[in-house]
């Protein structure tokens, strides 16, 4: 049996970690956008991009209701299978074991598009040397994680475009 993949950064060993690559922990994880369900049954692990960065989140994982930024989201269903999304707003909810995951916007691998992604990208490069207000900065950071993991989900580059900007 080949044990799960472990979140990045996460311990490979310990009492949570050895029962989860054993497969005795699983989590139940609902996943829902507006465009319909996403995803609905057992995990492993899952991450989701919070508003701070990244959260892991396993089995007997304290209960936790956060807001979501952009970013990928991964879902560990068994063995080495991950499923991966991007994704953009919304909240996580965890308890028990149960995961609910609501997100504004979400796309598949399969149903990404580059292109559009790239453009959206450079543009939003150019607009971030100069914002004109901290909440136009925020929403042009977000932009950019949106952009950036519906690239990283379609293999694509995320380098070049405007460059880095500082405020």
């Amino acid at each position: 049996m080949a044990l799960p993949e472990h979140p990045k950064g996460a311990q490979p060993h310990g009492s949570v970690a050895d029962e989860l690559a054993r497969g005795q922990l699983n989590l139940e994880v609902t996943v829902v956008s507006p465009a319909g369900a996403i995803y609905d049954g057992a995990a492993h692990w899952v991450t989701v991009p919070g508003q701070n960065g990244q959260l892991g989140i396993w089995p007997k994982h304290a209960e936790l209701v956060a807001a979501l930024g952009a970013g990928p989201l991964r879902i560990a269903t068994g063995g080495t299978n991950v499923m991966r999304f991007a994704v953009r707003g919304g909240f996580v909810r965890v308890g028990h074991d149960q995961v609910t995951i609501l997100v504004d916007r979400a796309v598949t691998d399969a149903n990404v598009n580059a292109g559009e992604a790239r453009q959206e990208l450079d543009e939003t490069l150019a607009a971030l040397q100069h914002p004109k207000s901290d909440a136009e900065f925020a929403d042009l950071l977000e932009r950019r994680a949106w952009s950036e993991s519906r690239l990283k989900l379609a293999g694509a580059p995320t380098g070049g475009g405007a460059g880095a900007a500082h405020h």
